[in-house]
């Protein structure tokens, strides 16, 4: 699937948009806030391909917010398609006993891949 760039909107949305638009999906049209995170991640993904469409290796930097949990969508979607994957995550040793939500989530499913995670 490609990304058509021309049927994005033009407008640039700040963070507390972005979680009104998110809450918006989940609470009045029943989309699940992981099935977002899922998209989010796939759409960088795609893009990334896009531009980089030999890519053998990838490594990705992830905070613990749900930024990270796009990353480690992108970790998911990059292992299956055969590149090699390594995940550094931002933080100290409680990294992981932090997050929450849906970034928890996309953990858990990484980590189900055998992802590489520093």
């Amino acid at each position: 699937m490609s990304l058509d760039r021309t049927k994005l909107p033009a407008t640039l949305y700040t963070a507390e948009q972005s979680r009104a638009l998110d809450r918006t999906a989940i609470e009045q049209f029943g989309i699940p806030g992981f099935k977002l995170m899922q998209r989010a991640g796939h759409a960088a993904f795609v893009v990334l391909q896009e531009r980089w469409s030999d890519l053998e290796r990838l490594t990705l930097l992830c905070g613990g917010g749900n930024n990270g949990g796009d990353g480690f969508v992108m970790a998911v979607l990059a292992k299956t398609r055969g590149i090699d994957v390594q995940v550094i995550c931002l933080g100290d040793d409680g990294f992981a006993d932090r997050l929450r939500g849906e970034a928890l989530e996309a953990w858990r499913w990484m980590l189900e891949q055998n992802i590489e995670v520093e």
